[in-house]
């Protein structure tokens, strides 16, 4: 399919890299020598607290680091009254070491220089380079579900998120398109054929354009608008309304365990468990359907089996708009330490699940995605027909591959196979072939 992607951001990106630099030094190019001090001003680079100009020989050796100070106030306009924090970090200790004297001149040379005027000016364009998203592909924003039939777009707004979950794969400091392309990327998509689209991030609730997409993406003619979501936002006031009067149809909001110390402790954001349920609440209040979804991590797999009864006795009353309860399997984690942490360790997970599976049923909760990309392996809850539909799947997805135990597995063809990383821990003990296609 064809998209209507932006120009390359790494140009951008080297765009306002040189508008810095012109407001902090007076650079016309980058890289540009600097022969008093034998280095080289390399590039600039920024996050959100900082601008950096990076000098080096001939690669990076340290960064010039310039934060915004908000303890300090401002003296008029003049030369040295920028409310500043200087430092140098070093990027090759060795390098940076040798160059010690030259780095901590050359950084308090152009703090002195600096105008609160000056400063503003490069603070601005700072920000606007560390919200671009350098180097993360684009299929990461926008994309076809991978083995889904019929077809269903997926875009996402942004990665920054109000939690910090483990288990996510995403790093925080990638960036963001603005709405306009979000919009074209709605369109596309439309246009390739896709009738339902999932609202992503990140969390896209921090979106302030999100209720936008929602309006544009039914007006194109999507039957289905799906917003995953920690539904954190969604508690406030009249949220959960403009959502529902936008057009959303669904949200898919995170809800990884019954105890709040549990979950709290999954998404590393104390305090978020009790602010979720009230946004659920809120959702299914304004009449927004909600289908809930628990990511299946090591940490949280003792008590999987309790989410059933916690979510028929806090969402029971809105029975009706509650969509199910999707049991998902963890990718691997940006983090790579804490892989261990995340991987459920297959012989508890075919225990912990079983119940789990039993306990939503004789609920009446539908548990969702089991045998579909985001799902375990289909031994790891026997492929019970229950909840498997065992039909051949659309396609390979190339994070999971099947072992060579799989080949005497009688729903070989239906499942999506296991993960790289839980092989790496647990070896052939992430399979258990299922005998009958029958077995639940």
């Amino acid at each position: 399919m064809v998209f209507r992607d932006p120009t390359p951001i790494e140009d951008a990106s080297r765009a306002l890299a040189l508008d810095i630099a012109r407001v902090l030094v007076r650079a016309r190019e980058l890289p540009v020598a600097l022969p008093a001090f034998g280095l080289t001003l390399l590039t600039v680079q920024a996050d959100r607290r900082a601008l950096e100009l990076v000098v080096g020989v001939s690669a990076p050796a340290a960064a010039l680091r310039f934060e915004q100070a908000k303890d300090l106030t401002s003296l008029g306009d003049a030369p040295g009254s920028a409310p500043v924090r200087a430092s140098v970090r070093a990027l090759h200790p060795a390098t940076a070491a040798r160059y010690q004297r030259q780095t901590e001149v050359m950084v308090e040379r152009v703090r002195a220089s600096l105008t609160p005027s000056r400063w503003g000016e490069a603070w601005a364009l700072g920000r606007r380079l560390a919200e671009l998203p350098v180097g993360v592909p684009l299929g990461f924003y926008r994309q076809l579900v991978a083995g889904v039939e019929p077809p269903e777009a997926l875009v996402r707004t942004g990665f920054l998120c109000n939690q910090d979950c483990g288990i996510c794969w995403q790093d925080r400091a990638w960036g963001r398109y603005d709405s306009a392309q979000v919009l074209r990327w709605i369109e596309d998509l439309h246009a390739a054929g896709a009738r339902a689209l999932i609202l992503s991030g990140g969390e896209p609730t921090l979106d302030p354009a999100l209720e936008r997409y929602v309006r544009h993406a039914r007006a194109l003619g999507y039957g289905q608008v799906t917003l995953e979501t920690n539904a954190i936002l969604c508690a406030r006031d009249g949220r959960a309304e403009a959502l529902r009067d936008a057009g959303l149809t669904a949200a898919f909001v995170s809800l990884h365990a019954a105890r709040a110390e549990v979950s709290d402790a999954i998404t590393r954001a104390p305090g978020t468990h009790a602010r979720t349920v009230r946004g659920v609440k809120a959702l299914l209040s304004s009449g927004v359907p909600v289908k809930l979804n628990a990511v299946m991590t090591q940490e949280g797999l003792a008590e999987l089996s309790a989410l059933p009864d916690f979510v028929a006795a806090e969402f029971g009353a809105w029975r009706e708009r509650l969509l199910g309860l999707m049991f998902s399997y963890p990718t691997q984690p940006w983090d790579p330490k804490l892989q261990r942490l995340i991987s459920p360790d297959p012989t508890l997970l075919r225990a912990e699940l079983r119940r789990a599976i039993d306990r939503a049923l004789a609920l009446g909760l539908a548990p969702h995605g089991l045998d579909g990309p985001c799902g375990p392996q289909l031994c790891a809850f026997g492929a019970d027909p229950r909840v498997a539909s065992l039909r051949p799947i659309p396609e390979p997805v190339d994070v999971r591959r099947k072992l060579p135990a799989c080949d005497a597995c009688a729903v070989r063809h239906a499942c999506f196979g296991v993960r790289d990383a839980d092989v790496a821990l647990y070896g052939d003990a992430c399979v258990a072939p299922v005998v009958s296609s029958a077995s639940g």
